[in-house]
């Protein structure tokens, strides 16, 4: 049986096996895909963290120099009874001796002292 071929059986076969190769490196390159885009994506993840840290630290030294500068020029006798009133108006003090007692509690329970 004599069939007449239009392509020759070698093209044939270099392109079957171009497309077996084809088929056979995709999940490799797909792998190295995606660990191009996750190193890009950490990388964003990283700068935006730097970027954020920068901005955070500009506001860190506004709000020290306008409390430096409301310090200057505040009377240190208005200042001190202002302090004074915001101690008395508090549990702050409350608070502190309520926290000297627990310490003072726990050191007596383990056997240490409570200096």
């Amino acid at each position: 049986m004599s069939e007449d071929l239009y392509v020759n059986s070698q093209i044939t076969e270099a392109v079957a096996q171009t497309s077996l190769k084809v088929v056979g490196e995709a999940p490799a390159e797909a792998v190295g895909i995606l660990y191009q885009q996750l190193a890009h994506s950490i990388g964003l993840a990283l700068q935006n963290t730097i970027a954020q840290q920068q901005h955070s630290y500009s506001i860190h030294n506004a709000v020290t120099l306008a409390a430096s500068r409301q310090l200057l020029t505040t009377d240190p006798a208005a200042a001190a009874k202002a302090s004074q009133e915001l101690i008395a108006g508090s549990s702050i003090t409350d608070n502190l001796s309520a926290l000297q007692n627990v310490v003072s509690e726990m050191g007596k329970k383990t056997g240490g002292d409570d200096s």
